[in-house]
């Protein structure tokens, strides 16, 4: 779980675990707006971040160079 989002934050959420990014925070509720990174536009709003997996800089580096050489 998430201690602190910010808007821009690469982020796992679903089962199968999807990757998105965060468009939105509302600090008060420790909820966000989300949206996919890749494929079909997909959005999800107020999700809580107790169901949100942050994705470190090596993690988020790896997708971006996995989703890059996808055919």
């Amino acid at each position: 779980m998430p201690t602190k989002l910010k808007v821009g934050d690469a982020v796992f959420f679903g089962d199968p675990p999807i990757s998105y990014f965060v468009e939105d925070v509302d600090y008060t509720a420790k909820t966000a707006d989300i949206k996919t990174t890749a494929g079909p536009v997909v959005t999800h709003q107020n999700v809580a971040w107790s169901e949100l997996i942050l994705l470190d800089e090596s993690q988020n580096a790896a997708r971006i160079a996995r989703e890059a050489t996808k055919d």
